[in-house]
């Protein structure tokens, strides 16, 4: 049962998670437009680099990040200290991470756009390599953290809350300072907001060490990791469900417009309610996973939004652009999306526990790290299926491609459900 001793404990931890997404989704929504805000601007700002250049650094800085992770992985596996084996790595990104933020979205104006562009380059690499160590160090932390199976998912629950809550402050707040104080207030607000947050897990104390720690080479252990049966059925429907949930993520505007008949803006509001379903969601997967198991709260929660996609699909085959039923759908069919945001860091330590028990290791920030490069993969993935698709047609004279995305999306989810058929820890 959770106890508010362990809310205590588990404060400062989840906190972390807060600040990464913050900084993360302020980039995301920011960085474009602060390189590249079309002339003129209501900012007054600079031209700086175009922006299909910005997208590009970013794909690469990103996949780079992504590249890093088991191999910090294994580094923190392998390191022990008096002060812990995960402390250190997250002490030593917190201050790479604001610093390169700050400068990231307050660059110099006088330079050449080669030199804008190298600046760019430069400081995105830093960001995704300290957001990378700081990551996978931090989720690598969560096993010790909890004894039970019902502890780990109301964690992993308060970790999803934190994480929303800091990619609202980002994504919804990095605009509205914009508008207020310019790019340099935002980024110092931000700046100052994030590194408190993330330096709060640093109060904790780390567990001690192990009785055996990862000695193995970085290929042998990374090899151990991909052979693990349990770990591979689950990232298979982790991945599948992460590119479900890219796809969805790339098509409100054009639901909005394509399917419903509406401005681009009202993307906002179907955007709205589908994170708004994603949260009343909590109430219903967190009881079925405390009943029934992670493994099985999770194939019905997919089961239920991969239905749900593909009748978003048929619907104006049905309904047409009549409002009512298009909102209902949004609101029910995606309640099954809350699963992704809780279930996944719940379940790979049991993952974790199980390859103790078969090796004596404990190595969690390896399976974290592998687990963060699948996971970036299945994200990009999710969004260059979209781009394809979407060209079938995303205008209301032809909205196929509008239609084919989200069910396709939903086979992805519908898949990420059978994956975990052959995922043999039922607790």
């Amino acid at each position: 049962m959770f106890m508010p001793r362990l809310l205590f404990k588990w404060l400062p931890y989840i906190t972390g998670i807060m600040g990464l997404l913050s900084i993360n989704n302020a980039v995301l929504t920011m960085l474009i437009y602060r390189y590249d805000p079309g002339i003129p601007n209501p900012n007054n700002l600079p031209f700086l680099v175009p922006s299909a250049l910005v997208g590009t650094v970013m794909l690469v800085s990103r996949l780079g990040g992504a590249i890093s992770q088991p191999i910090i992985g294994h580094i923190s596996d392998r390191y022990w200290s008096p002060w812990g084996r995960r402390r250190p790595f997250l002490a030593m990104a917190i201050l790479p991470l604001v610093v390169s933020f700050f400068f990231l979205l307050t660059p110099p104006v006088n330079y050449s756009k080669v030199e804008n562009t190298v600046y760019l380059i430069v400081l995105l690499c830093l960001l995704n390599l300290a957001i990378a160590i700081y990551q996978v160090s931090y989720l690598a932390w969560l096993p010790s953290l909890t004894q039970t199976p019902e502890q780990r998912v109301t964690l992993s629950s308060l970790m999803a809350i934190f994480s929303m809550l800091g990619a609202s402050i980002g994504g919804i707040g990095s605009p509205l300072l914009v508008d207020k104080y310019g790019f340099q207030g935002m980024a110092m607000t931000l700046g100052v907001i994030s590194f408190i947050a993330l330096s709060m897990p640093l109060i904790l104390k780390e567990e001690i060490v192990p009785s055996k720690i990862e000695s193995s080479t970085f290929w042998k252990s990374l090899r151990s990791t991909l052979q693990n049966q349990s770990f591979r059925s689950y990232v298979a429907g982790f991945s599948s469900a992460g590119i479900a949930m890219s796809i969805v993520a790339a098509c409100p505007a054009f639901l909005a417009v394509a399917l419903l008949g509406k401005d681009v803006s009202f993307g906002t509001v179907v955007n709205g309610i589908i994170l708004g379903s994603g949260v009343m969601g909590f109430m219903v997967v967190i009881p079925l996973a405390k009943r029934w198991g992670k493994r099985r709260a999770f194939q019905w929660a997919m089961l239920w939004l991969g239905c749900g996609l593909i009748i978003v699909g048929i619907l104006p085959l049905v309904v047409g652009k009549a409002l009512t039923p298009w909102l209902l759908l949004l609101l029910f069919g995606n309640l099954g999306s809350s699963s992704f945001f809780i279930l996944p860091n719940a379940m790979l330590p049991d993952v974790i526990d199980r390859d103790e028990r078969n090796f004596g290791v404990r190595r969690e920030a390896i399976f974290f790290g592998t687990r963060g490069l699948l996971q970036n993969m299945s994200q990009g993935m999710g969004v260059f299926l979209a781009g394809i698709i979407l060209m079938l047609g995303k205008t209301p004279a032809q909205p196929w491609g509008v239609q084919i995305a989200f069910s396709v999306a939903g086979l992805f989810a519908l898949a990420a459900a059978w994956a975990f058929v052959f995922y043999p820890i039922k607790e």
